[in-house]
């Protein structure tokens, strides 16, 4: 359950294969034109679709609404819906299941966040392989068995599996940010789930979670590889008519009012986690929300970023610290989030909210901004250079409602931010007057900082 980070950067062009990031000079960057296809299926399922034919592999990615925040009365049930698809089918076996992806050489994964729940398989083009393999495939996401001995299983494993993430301090961090801010918002359970959640919850629970979540009404798809449009449209109605019908999840309520805080979670451990968090009300679609990315890029990404020059280089406080800009359907947050000797906790937290209020109030250098700019290029051109990269970038994309033309002007988009843009959008969106620190590790004596090596 744990999140990975989608490339937030795209742009799209026009392949008959993807291209490499090898070589490529990002001070003269042309737009690149992927041809994307949309469309939807009969059963109500929204598809894009990437012809891509330099390797015979194909990539299919399912992205359903059933993420943690759509069971909030049985906490648990989301999750274990997702890890039991896997368990047996009407008509296979896990272990059956298992056997024949593997006999095919395919890959399955399976994801749960907040707010969707994912699904994706990876195989080669030819028909003698990539027609089973979605057989399967299609077979384990539409009609799961959930046989109750694997339940009981997946149960123990949920359970153990969120102890684990609680035991680390950055995880534990970022999970307090979210209790304090989403305060009785669907958003405030990070982990998706309780003890209490998961022991009550039955195969019957399951079966009606599936038949509305796991509806086509409910998915978004998303195919990469070698396939014509023909092949690609098969592909995908006949996943989405195999699938539940007519339901659709409902929008998330509005996040609470935001309330400042500072959480200190004493834990035993050789280092503390430290995280700084704003409430940032930006839906990914906004126009404003890529200043914010960009923003984020030259405050801390990457060894010139000003976070990492202040902590690292000129004091060698710490290995890394990393700032984000993470939104959400109802809300996000912009994180900034480092690891630091106990004793350093209390002012790192000054020095990095200094650094912060004075990168919001006169903004990035002109230096900085074109720095920023060549990353996000990087980014997206290794998002662009494998399929099943790609299909990841575009089913994010998707999730997050972007405009049709989002990957042919992301690079037009971000070269007009000007620093002056940037400083405005950041004054006019983060608001320290509610920040949220939050440290996890041993209590102990505090220090000033040590002296600088400059």
């Amino acid at each position: 359950m744990i999140e990975r980070t989608p490339q937030q950067a795209a742009a799209n062009g026009n392949y008959s294969g993807l291209v490499s990031a090898r070589g490529v000079d990002l001070d003269q960057l042309e737009p690149l034109r992927t041809q994307v296809q949309t469309w939807t299926t009969k059963a109500g399922t929204g598809v894009k679709f990437v012809e891509a034919r330099g390797l015979p592999i194909v990539d299919v990615v399912l992205r359903f609404k059933a993420g943690t925040t759509q069971d909030s009365l049985q906490p648990g049930l989301a999750a274990l819906t997702l890890y039991m698809l896997d368990e047996g089918s009407r008509r296979y076996t896990g272990a059956q299941q298992a056997e024949r992806m593997e006999r095919l050489g395919a890959i399955m994964e399976k994801q749960i966040r907040l707010e969707h729940a994912t699904l994706s398989l990876r195989s080669l083009s030819t028909k003698t392989i990539l027609e089973p393999a979605l057989e399967v495939f299609t077979d384990l996401v539409a009609q799961p068995a959930f046989p109750a001995p694997a339940l009981e299983k997946i149960k123990r494993q949920l359970v153990q599996h969120n102890v684990s993430r609680e035991r680390r301090p950055s995880l534990r961090a970022r999970s307090e940010a979210f209790r304090h801010l989403f305060k009785g918002h669907p958003y405030d359970n990070p982990l998706g789930s309780t003890i209490q959640g998961v022991d009550a919850v039955s195969r019957e629970h399951l079966r009606a979670f599936h038949q509305r979540a796991y509806s086509a009404s409910n998915l978004e798809m998303v195919l990469v590889g070698d396939l014509a449009l023909s092949e690609a449209q098969a592909i995908a109605q006949q996943i989405s008519q195999a699938l539940p019908q007519g339901w659709s999840a409902v929008d998330l309520p509005a996040v609470p009012a935001a309330t400042p805080a500072t959480i200190n979670v004493e834990q035993p451990g050789a280092s503390s986690a430290v995280l700084v968090a704003l409430p940032m009300n930006v839906p990914a679609n906004d126009p404003e929300f890529q200043a914010l990315v960009l923003a984020s890029e030259v405050l801390g990404s990457g060894l010139e970023s000003r976070l990492m020059v202040e902590l690292r280089q000129r004091r060698g406080l710490t290995y890394g610290i990393y700032s984000h800009a993470s939104p959400l359907s109802s809300g996000g947050l912009f994180t900034i989030e480092w690891e630091v000797a106990p004793r350093y906790v209390q002012a790192t937290q000054e020095l990095v909210t200094a650094v912060l209020r004075d990168f919001i109030e006169h903004g990035p250098t002109q230096a900085e901004l074109k720095l920023a700019r060549k990353q996000l290029a990087g980014q997206l051109l290794r998002g662009i250079a494998q399929n099943n990269s790609l299909a990841a970038l575009l089913t994010e994309i998707t999730r997050q409602n972007q405009p049709e033309d989002h990957l042919n002007g992301y690079i037009e988009r971000i070269e007009r931010l000007s620093p002056a843009d940037i400083r405005a959008i950041m004054q006019r969106r983060l608001d320290l007057n509610y920040k949220v620190l939050v440290s996890v590790g041993p209590r102990v004596v505090q220090q000033q900082l040590p002296a600088t090596d400059q």
